[in-house]
């Protein structure tokens, strides 16, 4: 052992230390404003690179997805890819539980929540074979969904070497599952500024207007 003085490279983050008051959290405002406003333009350019999403309000897809979204959009690049896999297992898992019905006796029922809660220690990609092959979902989604789930699989072992073009990625093949499975377009179609079911004429389907809500 010797004096000789050794520098060590750390990173420190004291901020919750600050006292809990006015003046802090005055203080906090203006950091975290400086911030959005640093990488503002480059997640303005970032929207342009979204496919347009078209899904029912209801349920919890709609704030799965949006968030996946945000995601890219705000330059969360790791835990976007690692947001899609969970979406997109999510959305296989919820494929299989609508589409199984078992027999007992001369009756078909649903299995019971106990039941399906077993599927979550099911390797998924049994299940998005299992899909595929009893033609719930499409070579095209099952392919999709595959390869999402390795590369959420990367980032999940912090094996990622390219961020931003694995977060676009991982939201193009959800996008690809979702077209297949959850979104509106899959079962009807946009005619004369209506949706309709896909095969009939604007004139005879029942009118459902297409409400845009604002975004917050």
């Amino acid at each position: 052992m010797n004096d000789e003085t050794k520098y060590v490279e750390v990173f420190i983050d004291l901020l919750p230390n600050q006292p809990k008051d006015d003046q802090s959290r005055n203080n906090f405002r203006l950091m975290l404003r400086e911030k959005l406003e640093q990488r503002l333009d480059d997640s303005i350019e970032r929207v342009w690179d979204l496919p347009p999403l078209i899904v029912n309000p209801e349920g919890d897809y709609l704030q799965l997805l949006t968030e996946s979204r945000n995601l890219y959009i705000d330059g969360h690049f790791y835990s976007c890819v690692a947001m899609c896999g969970i979406v997109g297992e999510r959305i296989i898992k919820d494929a299989f539980r609508i589409s199984v019905l078992v027999k007992s006796g001369n009756s078909m029922k649903t299995p019971s929540e106990k039941a399906f809660d077993q599927i979550e220690h099911v390797e998924i990609s049994g299940l998005i074979r299992f899909l595929k092959e009893a033609e719930i979902i499409s070579d095209d989604a099952a392919k999709a969904a595959i390869d999402l789930g390795q590369l959420r699989n990367k980032y999940a072992h912090a094996r990622g070497q390219s961020p931003k073009d694995d977060a676009l990625k991982a939201i193009k093949l959800l996008h690809a599952l979702i077209e297949d499975t959850v979104s509106i377009l899959k079962d009807f179609e946009i005619k004369e500024g209506v949706l309709v079911a896909k095969g009939v004429s604007a004139a005879k389907a029942p009118k459902r207007e297409i409400v845009m809500p604002h975004s917050d």
